[in-house]
């Protein structure tokens, strides 16, 4: 039984081997959008007044540009990021910008 298992574990094996893809071309890299959602986050967790985090959060907004996934991360993420400074302001500055 154990030969038989081996059997199959090396057939496995050598059958996945040559889908392997073996190339010395450079992976194609995705171009930056200049977007670090991590900034944002770092606003709302640092930033403890509401009105200036409302500020920073909206000049962060203004000056960034991002991917409509990000845009998605962003709204989603939003009240737990922004607490009480989350605003309908905001969240209008997110769906223009997602557009």
């Amino acid at each position: 039984m154990r030969l038989v298992l081996v059997f199959l574990m090396l057939v496995t094996v050598s059958s996945a081997q040559d889908k392997l893809i073996l190339s010395t071309e450079q992976p194609k890299k995705l171009p930056k959008t200049g977007c670090a959602v991590q900034e944002l986050y770092v606003i709302g967790l640092t930033t403890h007044d509401p009105a200036e985090r409302h500020r920073a959060m909206l000049a962060w907004l203004d000056k960034t540009k991002c991917s409509g996934d990000d845009y998605v991360t962003i709204w989603n993420a939003l009240p737990e990021w922004a607490g009480t400074s989350d605003s309908p302001a905001l969240r209008a500055k997110i769906m223009e910008k997602a557009r």
